[in-house]
């Protein structure tokens, strides 16, 4: 089974559950589009499935945990048990996640950073630019932009 055709599946089942019809739904997800989602025509969106779920008075996740479950021919708690496993063994299942994505610190990122840090470390020490240049073999141009420059710069 498609994993379009699962989560058409699993979207009628709990607005059949809840009692629902399409319409009731809509609110914030036209009629048309639910009935092409729930005839497998069309896939939804991230945003459309939380709309979706929000509408059907569910979590977003159990909607997707019964598309995936039913496309994977398992049961939802079979999925769920092994998702906590995973996110256990990744160091995540307790974790806030940021709302936004983080950017990629490159390798040129890092360095900056780093350099940024042993300025400032020597600074607060009470060294000079000159006497921080020399220790850190560092151009003046580059120390004097670190010395003044703020963290989130």
């Amino acid at each position: 089974m498609s994993l379009r055709k699962s989560f058409a599946a699993a979207l009628k089942l709990l607005r059949t559950i809840r009692g629902l019809s399409q319409a009731e739904i809509s609110k914030s997800v036209v009629q048309s589009h639910v009935s092409q989602l729930e005839t497998a025509i069309t896939t939804a969106t991230v945003d459309v499935s939380y709309d979706l779920a929000t509408a059907l008075g569910v979590q977003p996740s159990t909607l997707f945990t019964l598309a995936l479950a039913a496309h994977e021919q398992r049961t939802a708690r079979e999925l769920l048990l092994g998702c906590l496993a995973e996110l256990e063994e990744l160091g995540l299942a307790d974790m806030l996640l940021s709302t936004e994505p983080q950017p990629k610190m490159t390798p040129a990122m890092i360095e900056a950073r780093s350099k940024w840090g042993a300025v400032q470390e020597l600074k607060a020490k009470g060294l000079s630019i000159t006497e921080a240049r020399k220790h850190l073999g560092l151009p003046e141009t580059t120390v004097r932009r670190l010395w003044h420059r703020e963290m989130n710069d």
